[in-house]
């Protein structure tokens, strides 16, 4: 379900102002989720705004703003997006989609509206569903990354490290799979605000080590402390 919008965002669509919509709902349970308030949605609970609010304050930002990102959740799970999605396009703004690229068909639907899509590679094949807590999730992502490779829409894939999921092998292991050049950004975890879903007390790698990853695994690196 449409969930929220912040206004004004310099670091959600790299090298643009966007606003950014959030969506509530995920078929994922990742514990250490960065939007865990956004995970488990009641449907009777009340969205802070609708696609008309939405519409009419970009239309009020036309020449201010250069885009907006989706994120959630899940964007791909509601119903409300693609004809949101292609009514801000007609608008003129620039649309990214994030995305944990468990829902290709979805993906495809409204990838003629997309400027730029980020997509979560949460952690090594052999790892995925526990991580998830989704059967054969692994299956479905690498169907995503092979399409989006493909799709001639810019993009990104991005894995939040930890030393709780991630080793220096398992890294190795994602860049193997996504190829030398593909563009790939390892993402410090902060705590959310509103605690993890699991309990777990999640530690971080230093900022150094992650720099020396990135530097190892030619990727950027993006969120240190």
């Amino acid at each position: 379900m449409l969930k929220a919008m912040e206004p004004f965002s310099l670091v959600d669509y790299p090298g643009h102002i966007v606003a950014t919509i959030f969506f509530g709902g995920c078929n994922f349970r990742c514990g250490y989720c960065q939007n865990p308030a956004l995970v488990n949605i009641n449907v009777k609970e009340k969205s802070e705004t609708s696609p008309s609010g939405i519409l009419h304050f970009l239309q009020s930002r036309k020449g201010l703003l250069d885009g907006v990102c989706l994120t959630g959740g899940e964007p791909l799970l509601s119903p409300e997006l693609p004809p949101l999605v292609e009514k801000i396009k007609e608008l003129g703004f620039k649309v990214k989609l994030d995305t944990n690229g468990s829902h290709l068909e979805r993906l495809r639907e409204i990838a003629p509206y997309l400027d730029y899509i980020a997509m979560d590679i949460k952690a090594s094949p052999e790892e995925y569903d526990a991580l998830t807590g989704c059967r054969n999730s692994w299956e479905k992502v690498k169907e995503s990354i092979e399409w989006i490779r493909q799709s001639g829409i810019e993009y990104e894939f991005r894995t939040t490290v930890m030393p709780f999921w991630h080793t220096y092998n398992d890294l190795k292991t994602i860049r193997l799979l996504l190829g030398e050049n593909t563009p790939w950004v390892l993402q410090q975890f902060h705590l959310p605000p509103d605690g993890v879903l699991d309990g777990q007390e999640y530690e971080t790698y230093p900022d150094s080590w992650l720099k020396e990853m990135a530097q190892k695994l030619n990727c950027k690196v993006r969120g240190l402390h």
